[in-house]
C-alpha cells in the first residue's frame, strides 16, 4: 500500500510540475513575441520565439504542441496542449492524466512602434 501511495503521488508532483512549467514557457512565448516592435518581422520573431521555447522544454517539447494562433495589433495568442501524465500504466489507456493542459495564452501587446 505504501509504494502505491508513493507511485501516486510522485506522478502527481511530476504532472503539475510538467503542467506549471509548460504554462510558464507558453506565457513567456507570447510575450516575446508581444514586445516585438510593430515594425518588425512579426512571423521571424515569432519562429524564433517558439524555437526557443522548444529547446528550454527539453524532453517534454515532443509532447507539446505549441503554435502561435495570432499575432495581432492589440494581441498574441499562444495556443498550448499536453497531454499530461498518466496515472496507471500504457497498457489501460482510458486512466486519469494528471497535468493535461489545453488552453490559449493571451498577452496584450504595449504600444510600441
Amino acid at each position: 500500500m505504501m509504494v502505491a501511495g508513493l507511485g501516486l503521488g510522485s506522478n502527481v508532483a511530476v504532472g503539475l510540475w510538467a503542467r506549471s512549467t509548460i504554462e510558464a514557457v507558453a506565457y513567456d512565448t507570447a510575450r516575446r513575441i508581444a514586445e516585438t516592435p510593430r515594425s518588425a518581422d512579426v512571423g521571424a520573431q515569432s519562429n524564433a520565439a517558439l524555437r526557443n521555447a522548444r529547446s528550454g522544454l527539453g524532453p517534454l517539447a515532443a509532447q507539446v504542441d505549441l503554435r502561435v494562433l495570432s499575432t495581432g495589433p492589440d494581441d498574441v495568442e499562444v495556443l498550448v496542449r499536453y497531454p499530461g501524465v498518466r496515472l496507471v500504466p500504457r497498457l489501460l489507456r482510458a486512466g486519469p492524466a494528471v497535468g493535461a493542459l489545453d488552453r490559449t495564452v493571451s498577452v496584450r501587446r504595449e504600444g510600441r512602434s
